[in-house]
């Protein structure tokens, strides 16, 4: 009896911190699953995609048009259940390019509980003019010389032509080598008067109307205002040009 005593003994001796030790867990994983239950985490690809329709909105663009690349979140956690919904802004109020920094403040049930960091790299593809053939400087530009193509304008100048209108009729002011997205900069309108040129001179009021030879003395372009020499008066006047053979003074 005493020898089956100590036995039990030592048994409930030994049991009782394994019992124990086996009852914390699962102590522990009710706690854990009841603050789960009551905090939500936030995807990545809910802020991406919150991220790409901001810059969209303020780009004016389609969203197939733009790329976002090396996006980062910073300072996302877990909120209170409930419904959340985005407010986001720039603090710079910048138009987005290149690297772009968007604060998206996270609200449940109306109420802000977390500010993120969010960024990403921004690139925008659009239709551009480009040249078909190599272009010389003064060379008018026709309708086979340049054809429309997709391209990443992000890191183009702001002055890239994106219609044909905009560049048939012009001529280059230099030298331009073929497949060359072309920039406003680049062209010029061909003027319909060169220095040199015999031309009208027209002259009109309410009760009289004038006429004189003269000459030009600087190349101009269709209601751009040249300087001209009356060849009667032999006196250099300013006029606008009207055609290639006619140039008008106000009185």
């Amino acid at each position: 009896m005493d020898k089956t005593m100590r036995s039990m003994f030592f048994m409930i001796l030994f049991l009782g911190p394994c019992m124990s030790y086996i009852a914390q867990p699962v102590a522990g994983e009710d706690i854990q699953r009841v603050i789960k239950q009551s905090n939500q985490s936030i995807q990545e690809s809910i802020f991406r995609k919150n991220f790409k329709e901001y810059v969209c909105r303020k780009l004016r663009k389609a969203e197939p048009d733009v790329v976002v690349s090396r996006f980062k979140i910073k300072g996302n956690r877990p909120v209170p259940a409930g419904k959340i919904s985005f407010k986001l802004f720039q603090k710079n109020r910048i138009r987005p390019k290149g690297r772009v920094k968007i604060i998206a403040a996270v609200n449940v049930n109306g109420q802000v509980e977390n500010e993120v960091l969010l960024s990403g790299y921004i690139d925008v593809f659009e239709s551009v003019v480009c040249t078909s053939r190599n272009l010389k400087r003064g060379e008018a530009i026709e309708k086979d010389d340049v054809y429309l193509a997709r391209r990443n304008v992000s890191r183009l100048s702001q002055k890239v032509i994106t219609h044909m209108d905009k560049a048939e009729g012009l001529r280059a002011k230099h030298n331009i080598k073929a497949d060359t997205c072309l920039k406003e900069w680049m062209l010029e309108k061909a003027p319909v008067v060169e220095k040199g040129d015999l031309i009208t001179i027209y002259a009109e009021s309410a009760d009289l109307k004038v006429t004189a030879p003269g000459r030009v003395l600087m190349k101009g372009c269709i209601g751009e205002i040249i300087k001209v020499q009356n060849l009667m008066s032999k006196m250099n006047i300013y006029a606008t040009v009207v055609n290639n053979s006619t140039v008008m003074v106000e009185f």
